[in-house]
């Protein structure tokens, strides 16, 4: 390992080649030089066209390989709680998808693990590393809109047709809103206020046939009153944003969650009047990529701790009791 990073990749899914590989083609210190799928010819068909050198037929053998520094794990959420700490027992770094994991209990074990091998784990919300986010904490910070009262947070899009191999659709996988698109709000309501709620309540449309939830819309108390509301579905059209309302002021991030390629911006609504503040496209994956092998190569912490996906679990964890008890207010 000299001035870049070595990455394996598990799995042969959308995310990986289309969004993540090319992320990391993009980047100043990475290299994906591994890719595995359980399915040699897949897993050698991917690599053949997106320039990959070594293809495995199994997880096993990709952490195995003495010339992978990291690992991205982005496997379906019901695969993250085996395949995170094997590839930490394995001595790789780990970059794991969002979710964290099934549940917080689940998290604290990959971050316990991770920790006991020595190597570096972090959940991949990818939107993080986007710099309006960096410059609506500094507004924040700098109390542009005052006392911070209330987030709105959504996330969700249109799934058509509804198709029961999805994974995304099964219960078993660990699949349904919340934990697909959902958490993304969760996680920008806890980023906004900086601190974690005390309270959640939520309600939900649960299919039974497939065992997840097709949309699910929660209230998170924070301290002094303020609240998030929050949601996530695959049965609207596609949006997703969030809003930060003080007392002086609001600020709006039309186009939150997604990988911004065009130039995008935020409003400001404050004493001054109302404003834009305009950004260059970039490719949030590549930016992700680069913070976690700029840890590595420089031997420091990651920039959001694994503590915050246990922290981040923990509250869905919460949405989820009080949707199955329509709607009761769940402490944390």
């Amino acid at each position: 390992m000299a001035d870049r990073i070595r990455w394996g990749i598990l799995g042969t899914g959308r995310q990986a080649l289309l969004r993540f590989i090319p992320g990391v083609a993009a980047s100043c210190n990475g290299v994906v030089a591994a890719l595995a799928s359980r399915d040699q010819g897949r897993a050698q068909d991917a690599a053949a066209k997106l320039g990959i050198e070594h293809a495995y037929g199994s997880y096993e053998a990709l952490l195995a390989d003495d010339g992978v520094d990291a690992i991205s794990n982005p496997l379906p959420n019901s695969m993250h709680g085996e395949w995170t700490p094997r590839a930490s027992e394995a001595g790789k770094l780990v970059l794991c998808e969002k979710p964290l994991a099934r549940d917080a209990a689940e998290a604290r074990r990959m971050v316990d693990g991770g920790r006991r091998h020595g190597v570096l784990l972090m959940e991949a919300f990818m939107y993080r590393f986007h710099p309006r986010h960096l410059r609506v904490r500094a507004l924040l910070d700098a109390g542009v809109i005052g006392e911070i009262r209330l987030v709105r947070a959504t996330n969700i899009f249109l799934m058509d047709p509804i198709n029961p191999g999805n994974v995304r659709l099964q219960g078993s996988l660990a699949g349904g809103a919340l934990m697909d698109v959902g958490c993304y709000t969760v996680h920008a309501a806890r980023m906004l206020f900086a601190e974690e709620p005390l309270w959640a309540s939520a309600q939900y449309d649960f299919r039974e046939d497939f065992g997840v939830d097709m949309t699910l819309a929660g209230i998170l108390g924070f301290s002094d009153g303020r609240m998030a509301m929050i949601d996530g579905s695959f049965r609207t059209s596609r949006q997703g944003w969030y809003m930060v309302a003080g007392t002086k002021g609001q600020i709006e991030l039309p186009v939150a969650f997604t990988n911004v390629a065009p130039d995008t911006s935020i409003l400001i609504t404050d004493d001054n009047g109302q404003r834009e503040e305009h950004f260059a496209g970039v490719n949030q994956f590549t930016l992700e990529a680069e913070e976690f092998a700029d840890a590595l190569l420089q031997g420091r912490p990651v920039s959001i701790p694994p503590e915050d996906g246990v922290a981040n679990m923990r509250v869905i964890d919460a949405l989820y009791r009080s949707a199955t008890a329509q709607g009761l207010r769940v402490p944390l």
